[in-house]
């Protein structure tokens, strides 16, 4: 695979298990190394994640420039201060039957707004699946499960997490017609619309930059990579990833925990 001098504008990453390995809180020494030269060749380094901008691990901020991050699975595009500078909420309505569909199935329900993770729902089963009893995260989650009214300041939410067993959601979840799963981690599940993806975050950086889709490598490893991984000139998955998200990519390569994107990077000459 060959890409024309320049072509190559923007690299667009997926967070956890693409660029940072689970059980580790940074990119690797080679991919910080990496990620350099490509900015030295004017390339713009993407962060596109499914996280929320307060979830973001500190030490990207450190080895990174991230002049705008990607956030909440496309629902937000936020700068390196985290004020929003594009963002895609769902409709009251929507908000409403997640809500109803999370009493019914005992669901731990958390909303991603603009400014905070938020529960409307059953908070310590959220908490548990969710931060898994980090201190630093578990206090950056507000708990609203009496009043649900933190809409009513800081608008609709952007996004959804479900903490549940598969059998509780995936049998039912034809239900929300609106909003389509990607697995995150056993019992954690990401929910957002169907028409937001991680796609529209890069779609506004190209608008703004003027660059095209010709002009975007673009690394993932899950399910809700996908849309932008098949828009991308080169969309490259890391070989930890499942095989029906592989069957998208133009290029697979190492695994995470084995620098699979310095390598791909390093191989097409991105750098």
């Amino acid at each position: 695979m060959e890409t024309e001098e320049n072509e190559i504008k923007l690299i667009a990453c997926d967070v956890d298990n693409t660029i940072i390995t689970p059980g580790t809180d940074r990119i690797s020494k080679r991919l910080k190394e990496c990620f350099h030269k490509a900015i030295e060749k004017d390339i713009l380094v993407f962060v596109n994640t499914g996280r929320h901008y307060t979830f973001l691990q500190p030490s990207l901020f450190d080895d990174l420039p991230m002049e705008c991050i990607g956030t909440i699975n496309g629902g937000c595009l936020v700068d390196r201060e985290g004020n929003v500078l594009a963002k895609h909420p769902m409709s009251l309505e929507t908000m409403n039957h997640i809500i109803e569909f999370s009493r019914e199935y005992d669901i731990g329900l958390g909303f991603k707004f603009e400014d905070a993770v938020v529960t409307y729902h059953n908070y310590d089963k959220f908490i548990e699946g969710y931060t898994k009893g980090k201190e630093r995260e578990t206090k950056l989650v507000i708990n609203d499960d009496e009043t649900k009214t933190h809409h009513l300041t800081y608008g609709l939410p952007l996004g959804v997490f479900f903490v549940c067993d598969e059998d509780s959601l995936f049998p039912h979840v034809n239900e929300i017609p609106e909003i389509s799963i990607a697995w995150s981690h056993r019992d954690g599940f990401d929910a957002f619309l169907k028409n937001v993806n991680k796609a529209a975050v890069i779609e506004e950086v190209l608008e703004r930059k003027g660059w095209t889709w010709d002009n975007v490598i673009g690394f993932g490893d899950a399910e809700n990579d996908i849309p932008f991984i098949q828009k991308a000139k080169i969309g490259v998955v890391v070989g930890n990833a499942k095989d029906n998200v592989k069957a998208y990519a133009d290029y697979v390569t190492d695994t995470c925990p084995n620098d699979g994107v310095a390598k791909a990077l390093e191989e097409l000459h991105i750098i």
